[in-house]
C-alpha cells in the first residue's frame, strides 16, 4: 500500500472498490451504547476498567462480534456478516448477552440513546481521533459532540450485483440514500430543545461538522463517479509520518485532491488513500458494501427495528419494489435541508411521516416472508404500534410537549400503503 499515487490511479480504486461485494443477503451490524456508571452517572468510564468489569479482551465474543470503544468511551459491538438476518440477529443478541451480563455485575448501564449530555471528553487517544478532532475544531464545537458524545445503530448490508433490477448496485444506491432521511426521522433518539427541538440532535450535529466529509452524496450520474469526487475533494484531516504513529497536521484547507496534485509536504500514497476514505463519513457510505450510517442508537432491543427494517426494505425482493413508489414521492436526498429535516423535525414533519408508516407497513409485510427468529416479530410490532403509526419516534418520550399525528391508513390497513 506504499506505491505513490496520481489522480487517474487514485480515481480507480476508489470506482473500483466502492460496490464491489457484487452480492445480496448478507446482513452486519455496529451498534453502539453510551456507558454510564450506576452509582456515579457523570463520571465517564476508564476503557481498560471496562473491559475488566464485562470480562473481555481484544478477542471475539463466543458468537464472532468484536467489541471496540468510540472515542468518548461509547462501546460498540460489531458483528461479523452473516449469510442472512436471522444470523446476524441471533449472534448479535447472544454476544449482547454477555456484554449485559457483564454491566449488570459491574454496576454498568449501556445506554442506547443517540446523544450523551455530559461534557465531551475524549477518554480514547488514537492518532486519527486527534486528527479528526483538529479537523473539526475548525468548523466550530460540534464535532468533538459528534466523537464524543453520540452513539448509533449502523447497518451494513451487500452493494449488490450488476444487473439493473432491484438487486444491482446503482438501485440499492439509489433505495438506500433515498430512504435515509425516512430513517432517520423512524428512529431519530437524540432529542435536544434549545428553543427549536430537535429530535434527532446527533444528526443535526454531524451535518454541522466538516461539511466536505459528512453532508450526502449527490444522486445523479454515476454512482462511483460521485463517490469517488466526494472523496478527493474532502479534506485530508492527518498525514501520516515515517518514524511515527503520529498524524502531521496537513496544510489549511487541503484536499486529497489537491495533495494528489502535489500541494501537500510530500507525495501521497495509496496506504494515504485509504487512511482518508475511512474519515470520510456520509450518511450511506459504500465501502465495497453499503453502510447506513444515520440510525441513532435504540433503547432496550429496539435496535432489531433498524436492522430488520433495512435489511426488509433493500433485501426483500417483493419490499424493495413496492418502496421504490414510496422513495420517488420523497424530497431530493442529495439536499442537504432534506436530511436536516429529518434529523430535526423528524415524525413531526407530516411527509416524512407518512413515508416512514408506509414504509413500516412494508415491512411488516415482509416479515411474513423472511426467516428471522419468532422473538424480533413481536419487538417490530410494538415499534410500529407504538412510534410509527402514531407519528411518533422515540425522541418523542422525552420531549412531552409532542403531540402524535393521527394514525395513518397504514396502521390498520397495512395493504393500502404498497
Amino acid at each position: 500500500m506504499n506505491s505513490q499515487l496520481t489522480e487517474r490511479i487514485a480515481i480507480e480504486w476508489i470506482r473500483n472498490t466502492a460496490f464491489s461485494s457484487r452480492r445480496v443477503g448478507r446482513v452486519g451490524i455496529e451498534l453502539e451504547w453510551l456507558l454510564v456508571r450506576d452509582d456515579s452517572p457523570d463520571t465517564r468510564v476508564d476503557v481498560a476498567d471496562v473491559k475488566a468489569y464485562l470480562g473481555i479482551d481484544d478477542g471475539p465474543l463466543p458468537s464472532g462480534g468484536y467489541v471496540t470503544f468510540e472515542p468518548g468511551g461509547q462501546l460498540e459491538l460489531s458483528t461479523a456478516p452473516a449469510d442472512s438476518l436471522a444470523e446476524c440477529l441471533e449472534a448479535a443478541t447472544r454476544d449482547l448477552e454477555v456484554l449485559r451480563s457483564g454491566a449488570v455485575r459491574s454496576g454498568l448501564t449501556l445506554l442506547g440513546r443517540g446523544l450523551d449530555h455530559r461534557t465531551p471528553t475524549r477518554v480514547v487517544h488514537i492518532p486519527r481521533t486527534v486528527a479528526l478532532e483538529r479537523n473539526y475544531d475548525h468548523f466550530g464545537p460540534y464535532g468533538r459532540v459528534v466523537m464524543y458524545n453520540t452513539a448509533s445503530v449502523q447497518v451494513n448490508v451487500d452493494a449488490g450485483d450488476d444487473s439493473s433490477s432491484p438487486r444491482g448496485w446503482r438501485y440499492r444506491w439509489w433505495l438506500a440514500n433515498s430512504l435515509g432521511p425516512v430513517f432517520t426521522a423512524m428512529f431519530a433518539n437524540s432529542p435536544l430543545d434549545l428553543g427549536v427541538p430537535e429530535r434527532s440532535r446527533r444528526q443535526v450535529l454531524r451535518f454541522r461538522t466538516d461539511p466536505t466529509r459528512t453532508g450526502p452524496l449527490p444522486l445523479v450520474g454515476d454512482p462511483r463517479e460521485a463517490w469517488a469526487n466526494y472523496v478527493l475533494d474532502a479534506r485530508v484531516v492527518g498525514i501520516a509520518q515515517s518514524c511515527s504513529h503520529a498524524l502531521e497536521t496537513p496544510p489549511s484547507g487541503l484536499t486529497m485532491r489537491q495533495w494528489l496534485r502535489g500541494v501537500g509536504p510530500r507525495r501521497a500514497r495509496l496506504d494515504d488513500l485509504d487512511h482518508h476514505l475511512r474519515s470520510v463519513l456520509p450518511p450511506v457510505r459504500p465501502r465495497g458494501y453499503l453502510e447506513l450510517r444515520m440510525i441513532d442508537a435504540q433503547e432496550g432491543d429496539n435496535w432489531v427495528v433498524p436492522v430488520v427494517t433495512v435489511s426488509a426494505l433493500l433485501d426483500d425482493l417483493h419490499a424493495s419494489r413496492a418502496v421504490r413508489r414510496i422513495a420517488e414521492t420523497l424530497p431530493l436526498p442529495s439536499m442537504r435541508e432534506t436530511w436536516m429535516t429529518a434529523a430535526r423535525d423528524a415524525m413531526g414533519d407530516p411527509r416524512l411521516a407518512e413515508a416512514a408508516q408506509r414504509c413500516m407497513a412494508v415491512v411488516i409485510d415482509a416479515l411474513e416472508r423472511m426467516e428471522v427468529p419468532a422473538w424480533v416479530r413481536p419487538i417490530v410490532h410494538k415499534f410500529a404500534e407504538v412510534y410509527t403509526f402514531r407519528g411518533r419516534c422515540p425522541a418523542d418520550d422525552h420531549m412531552p410537549s409532542r403531540q402524535p399525528l393521527p394514525v395513518a391508513a397504514a396502521a390498520s390497513g397495512r395493504s393500502t400503503a404498497l
